[in-house]
């Protein structure tokens, strides 16, 4: 029985991961941390909803009861649209490495869960998006962190249009662009399949990858195939790309 720890839950990805986290029965426990309370989470018994104001400081107080996690989904997040490029430095990347390393205290084992982009690089050009280059020096980062916190296992999950058609569950006006986005969600389905992550399959694997307790071959035999490829080094490390993650929702 898993103990999970989410951030993002109002948003897009999130809302869904917190859903399917609500439903799986082998999932014990919730902990959200959020800057106010979330709807969703009301009324459920097994969601503990931490309002937490500094995403670049974990008080011992707060990482006492998070004490025996043993995974995180960090669907916290911002369009590039909505604030400055330092400022989306910051959310995007500092936030998630400061998490990452206060989270792997928790566990002898602890799944850092990040959710990138599929059209993220890794070796970012000159013309290479804000979003796609911050996300790719953040994917960089949380693997580079193994060497000097070997508990983390870290998976950066890479989803193309993220479809909540079916499974409207965000909370909040959502940026112009992903309004436009979503309302091209239809010919996107049409034109493009394969591009295009439903949120309820999405979250699906998401909590697969934060429960996964098996060694790095045992994963690499159970979850490996085409859009998942297992990073150097002695722990875990997976990059899984949308097709992978299409994969393994069975899409």
């Amino acid at each position: 029985m898993a103990h999970l720890i989410l951030t993002g839950c109002t948003g897009t990805a999130g809302a869904a991961v917190l859903a399917r986290c609500i439903e799986t029965p082998t999932v014990a426990t919730v902990s959200v941390l959020s800057r106010r309370p979330i709807k969703q989470a009301e009324g459920k018994g097994k969601v503990k909803v931490y309002i937490h104001e500094d995403f670049t400081t974990y008080p011992d107080s707060l990482l006492s009861n998070l004490k025996g996690a043993v995974g995180c989904i960090w669907a916290l997040g911002i369009s590039t649209t909505q604030v400055k490029a330092s400022e989306y430095q910051v959310i995007t990347y500092d936030y998630a490495l400061a998490a990452a390393k206060a989270f792997a205290t928790l566990s002898p084992s602890f799944n850092f869960v990040y959710v990138s982009g599929e059209s993220v690089t890794r070796s970012p050009g000159r013309f290479t998006p804000l979003f796609s280059r911050v996300k790719g020096q953040a994917e960089n980062s949380l693997l580079a962190l193994r060497s000097d916190y070997p508990s983390l296992r870290i998976w950066n999950a890479r989803p193309a249009f993220i479809d909540e058609t079916r499974h409207p569950l965000k909370e909040g006006p959502s940026p112009l662009a992903k309004r436009l986005a979503d309302r091209a969600g239809p010919v996107w389905r049409a034109i493009w399949p394969n591009g295009v992550t439903p949120t309820g399959p999405l979250a699906e694997v998401l909590v697969r990858c934060a429960e996964e307790m098996a060694s790095k071959e045992d994963v690499k035999a159970s979850m490996g195939g085409t859009g998942l490829v297992m990073e150097e080094g002695e722990t875990l490390g997976v990059l899984l790309s949308n097709p992978g993650i299409r994969r393994l929702a069975g899409l």
